[in-house]
């Protein structure tokens, strides 16, 4: 107690440099303070973002996997991460592990989707009313698709005019012509004749070439999608519905949905409108005045999709909101994107109320059958059709493409894209085996009886005598010659409605568990039970996985998520760095604050020798001093950073960018204080002052009563 009264005797004494020392401490406990509410704040959210929206608490894959696995993996990244041979075996091991609520298999890549070309869509329109013998709506849509055709032509001879008939590609003049012979009135008469064989023609040689098919690139993951629902608590369906329990199917993530398949026009009024909110303005903002202006540059993506029922209606429309007796669609639609700060509001909700209706706002839409293209785990070219069920969104991430990036298909239509064999083609392998006799090799004798020697006898397989009979005349064969005078086998076969009925039946299809368990799993999810110690059972995963030899490594969630979970580790990197820099100072500061005051002292400590006190003492008497400091500022800084704390709890922090959204677990981060963090400042400052004092306090124990005296003197 002495002790501690004789140090606040020496700070009230030295009081300047007191409060120059101390003003340090404070500042590295406010700092220390807040930047653990900060980190452990951060933390919490990154996991339940990643956790509960992708990853699990842990993944497994491949234990001799090339690459390591990285669910955020860039175009560049390796992704050869092997794949779990015995997913059922792995699931019902890790399942039985204590604090493990669920293992839910997945995989993901990146694939792509052409978006919905505008004349594709009113041709399917046009079929369809010719089969239903609607003659007016067949009016009204084959005029719009003539407009259309007439605008493609344009945009050809545009082509024409920039480069010579010499300089153009066969593909470019056989395309040439044959949208100029679409455009012909003599091939609208043909449409009276044989509207169906004209809709061919339209189909396969000009809808590929027609505007407005955009090329989609997503990341997704084929995973069981009820096991996914269930246990990722995060997830909720937006639009549409869930894809049917063991069916086939796709959601699309709203953020996806709404950045990439949304017609062009509305996308950049939604950007417009989420900018403005922020505060900008659009005369002083760069991005708001280019998406003004190719929205008033690009009104051809709407008169494009409007036709001779509702150019009119959008005309009409136009004239009323803009309070105008005359004026061509085109006219208005350039006055109407002419927004302001002032308007923008009305226009955005007349674009929703008055121009969008009209328009094929989303290029796919729920219910649609998408072709997905993506590649092979070989690198092979490969697509499969899909039945889009909805949209899905992860709680608190909308605004996030981290999450908002990732879309779910199911995990049999994973395997058709990526290569593997599913059950489907498991059937028609055996079907194809049993109908032929051919039975697959053993794997080391597959070389043997694939490839034959120099020496070996090959048996000739003679024909059976059965001559095949040519095509008579009186066959019906119309049409069933090509150009070239071959023999199409197709013909007389309705391609469209075989494939419909397939996907029919295949998007029907209800697998049981154990054939959605049973194929290929290229990784898998552990989820935990709430409360549990993370690290105690990932351990005891680890070990499971080790004794029962299920060849697969266990990484947790930061590790799975690359670069997203390492952000921490920079963090800290960060706050580490700062408070070296500002302890550093303190302790210098410290140490030649104390040797000052030491040789200042030099009377008094040998007046205190003199009349006995021991070196010991005096070493207690300035660690004591330098504890009191310490605890004191120490106590300063710690409560400076708990009202810091409490005032960003309160009003949180905004997130810079989307991925911020997807660290902080939504739009804003709101830090919360633990004793904890206050206990580590506090103890953290005590320790460098007390470390900063050892050389000052030794000197003063080499100060002797002679020495005093002659000081003195």
């Amino acid at each position: 107690m002495i002790l501690i009264r004789i140090a606040l005797r020496n700070l009230r004494s030295h009081w300047f440099k007191g409060l120059i020392v101390g003003g340090l401490l404070s500042l590295g406990s406010a700092l220390l303070v807040v930047g653990l509410s900060l980190l452990g704040t951060i933390d919490k959210s990154m996991s339940k973002s990643v956790v509960g929206s992708v990853s699990g608490n842990l993944q497994v894959y491949a234990k001799d996997a090339k690459d390591k696995l990285s669910l955020f993996a860039g175009m560049t990244e390796g992704t050869e991460f092997g794949h779990i041979d015995d997913f059922p075996k792995v699931r019902k091991t890790l399942e039985a592990v204590a604090g493990v609520r669920a293992v839910v298999p997945m995989g993901t890549d990146v694939a792509m989707v052409y978006g919905g070309n505008v004349l594709d869509v009113k041709l399917e329109e046009l079929r369809a009313a010719e089969k239903a013998k609607d003659a007016a709506k067949s009016k009204i849509v084959r005029a719009h698709v003539r407009r259309m055709v007439g605008l493609l032509a344009t945009d050809l001879d545009r082509i024409s005019e920039l480069r010579t008939a010499d300089n153009q590609s066969d593909e470019t003049k056989k395309a040439i012509a044959d949208v100029k012979r679409a455009g012909s009135d003599g091939f609208w008469k043909e449409f009276d004749a044989d509207p169906f064989a004209a809709l061919e023609f339209l189909e396969n040689k000009v809808a590929p070439l027609g505007l407005n098919a955009d090329m989609i690139w997503f990341r997704y993951i084929g995973t069981d999608l009820d096991r996914f629902r269930a246990h990722f608590e995060l997830f909720e369906v937006v639009d549409g519905t869930v894809v049917p329990k063991g069916q086939r199917g796709f959601l699309f993530n709203k953020l996806t949905y709404e950045e990439t398949v949304k017609h062009r026009t509305a996308r950049r009024f939604d950007k417009m409108r989420d900018r403005l909110a922020e505060g900008f303005s659009i005369e002083g903002d760069e991005d708001l005045k280019q998406w003004k202006k190719l929205n008033k540059d690009q009104i051809r993506e709407i008169t494009y999709q409007l036709d001779d029922r509702t150019e009119p209606l959008v005309h009409t429309f136009l004239l009323n909101h803009l309070k105008q007796t005359k004026g061509t669609t085109d006219a208005l639609l350039a006055q109407f994107m002419e927004v302001t700060d002032d308007n923008f509001a009305s226009r955005y909700k007349a674009f929703y109320d008055g121009i969008a209706p009209h328009l094929m706002l989303y290029s796919i839409k729920v219910g649609d059958v998408m072709t997905i293209k993506g590649f092979t785990s070989s690198g092979y070219p490969t697509s499969v059709n899909v039945k889009v069920y909805g949209t899905f969104r992860f709680k608190s991430l909308d605004k996030s493409m981290m999450a908002g990036g990732m879309n779910l298909m199911d995990l049999m239509t994973y395997r058709d894209l990526y290569g593997y064999l599913t059950a489907d083609r498991k059937e028609e392998l055996a079907r194809l085996q049993a109908n032929t006799g051919v039975k697959p090799p053993e794997r080391d004798k597959a070389e043997a009886e694939l490839f034959a020697d120099a020496g070996d006898e090959v048996e000739e397989i003679k024909p059976s005598g059965e001559a095949i009979a040519a095509p008579s005349a009186a066959t019906d064969l119309a049409g069933a010659a090509t150009q070239t005078g071959g023999f199409d086998e197709f013909a007389k076969v309705d391609m469209k409605a075989s494939a419909k009925t397939y996907g029919e039946d295949l998007f029907s299809r209800v697998y049981a568990q154990g054939d959605i368990d049973g194929g290929v799993v290229r990784n898998a999810a552990v989820l935990f039970q709430p409360g549990v110690d993370d690290r105690a059972v990932q351990a005891a995963v680890a070990k499971a996985a080790e004794g029962a030899k299920l060849g697969v490594q266990v990484m947790d969630w930061r590790e799975a998520s690359g670069m997203v979970g390492q952000f921490l580790f920079v963090i800290y990197a960060v706050l580490a760095g700062s408070l070296f820099i500002i302890f550093f100072t303190a302790m210098v500061i410290i140490n030649n604050s104390t040797v000052l005051a030491t040789m200042e002292r030099t009377r008094e400590i040998g007046a205190l020798r003199a009349i006995g006190a021991q070196r010991s003492y005096v070493r207690k008497m300035f660690l004591v001093e330098a504890a009191v400091s310490a605890v004191l500022f120490g106590a300063l800084g710690s409560a400076l950073g708990a009202l810091v704390v409490a005032w960003l709890n309160g009003h949180g922090i905004a997130a810079f960018n989307d991925v911020f959204v997807f660290l902080f677990a939504g739009p804003r981060l709101h830090p919360t204080l633990s004793p904890a963090y206050v206990v580590i400042a506090l103890v953290v400052v005590t320790v460098v002052t007390v470390l900063s004092t050892l050389y000052p306090a030794w000197l003063a124990t080499r100060v002797t009563p002679l020495q005093a005296m002659q000081d003195a003197e």
